[in-house]
C-alpha cells in the first residue's frame, strides 16, 4: 500500500463584495497556500480569474450550466489527480444556480479515484425559513447524502465540504451517515468561520466544513486567519485540511 497525502481546502468567496479591494489578498493567499484540491463557493468570473491565474498547475471543471461559473468550482493539482468525470446534483436548493458539484479525480501513477464535491447550503435569513420556521438545509443534507452514495463506489474515498450554513443538524446528519468532518475527526472542537474580522462583521459562527468517509483520513485541519493589507481575501475563512488515503500499486 502507498500513502497519498494531500491539502484541501474550502472556501467561500463572498461574491464581489468589497471587490476589487479584496483582489490582491485572495492572490496572495493562494500564492502563499496553493492546495492540491481548491473547492469554491460563491464563484463569479472575477475571481475565477484570479484563481486560474494563480493556479496555473491546476485544472478545474469546464462546464456550460451557469453554475459553474456563478456558484462554485473545483480546482486540482495536476500532478497528483487527472479527471475522470463531473456533475451537478440539485438538492433541494433555493438558488437557482447552486447545486452539489463534484468531480471524480484519479490519482496519477497508482489509478485510485476520489469523488470531490463542494454545496452552498440556503441562508439561515432566507424568507421561508423566517417566515415558516422550516430549515431547507435538512432536506439538502438529506438529499447531499443520497447523491453520494449513489455516485461514489462502495470503498471509494469521498470528501464533501463547503459553506453549510449550519452547525447542528445538517452536520448531525452527515455524522450518522457516516461522514467525519475534519475537525472532530482529529480530536479539535470546531472553529467559527464567519466572519473574518475586521473585512466583516458578526456573531462568530462555525459554517464551512470539510467531511470525509471511505478509506481516507484526515491528518491535520485547520481554519485560517489570512490578511494582506489588513483586509481578508473573504469575510469567510477557508478551512483547510491534510488527507491521507491508501492506493494499491497497479
Amino acid at each position: 500500500m502507498i500513502p497519498v497525502r494531500f491539502v484541501v481546502t474550502t472556501y467561500n468567496l463572498w461574491k464581489i463584495n468589497r471587490w476589487p479591494e479584496r483582489e490582491e489578498s485572495l492572490r496572495a493567499f493562494i500564492r502563499q497556500a496553493p492546495p492540491d484540491v481548491l473547492c469554491i463557493q460563491e464563484l463569479r468570473p472575477q475571481t475565477r480569474d484570479v484563481l486560474d491565474e494563480e493556479l496555473p498547475t491546476h485544472a478545474r471543471v469546464d462546464d456550460p450550466f451557469e453554475g459553474w461559473i456563478m456558484e462554485g468550482t473545483i480546482y486540482w493539482n495536476e500532478a497528483l489527480f487527472e479527471y475522470a468525470e463531473h456533475g451537478a446534483e440539485q438538492i433541494g436548493m433555493l438558488e437557482e444556480l447552486r447545486r452539489l458539484f463534484w468531480t471524480r479525480l484519479r490519482v496519477r501513477e497508482h489509478g485510485a479515484t476520489v469523488v470531490v464535491a463542494t454545496a452552498h447550503y440556503t441562508y439561515q435569513g432566507n424568507e421561508r425559513e423566517a417566515s415558516e420556521g422550516y430549515s431547507p438545509r435538512l432536506d439538502q443534507a438529506r438529499r447531499t447524502i443520497a447523491a453520494l452514495d449513489r455516485l461514489a463506489g462502495a470503498d471509494e474515498p469521498v470528501l464533501f465540504m463547503g459553506d453549510l450554513n449550519d452547525s447542528v443538524n445538517p452536520i448531525k446528519m452527515l455524522r450518522a451517515a457516516g461522514y467525519a468532518d475534519s475537525f472532530t475527526g482529529i480530536g479539535r472542537n470546531p472553529v467559527p468561520t464567519h466572519p473574518a474580522v475586521p473585512t466583516a462583521t458578526g456573531s462568530p459562527q462555525v459554517l464551512d466544513w470539510q467531511f470525509s468517509r471511505g478509506p481516507i483520513r484526515c491528518l491535520g485541519s485547520q481554519v485560517v486567519d489570512f490578511f494582506a493589507n489588513d483586509v481578508a481575501p473573504s469575510d469567510h475563512k477557508p478551512v483547510s485540511s491534510v488527507y491521507a488515503l491508501e492506493t494499491r500499486q497497479t
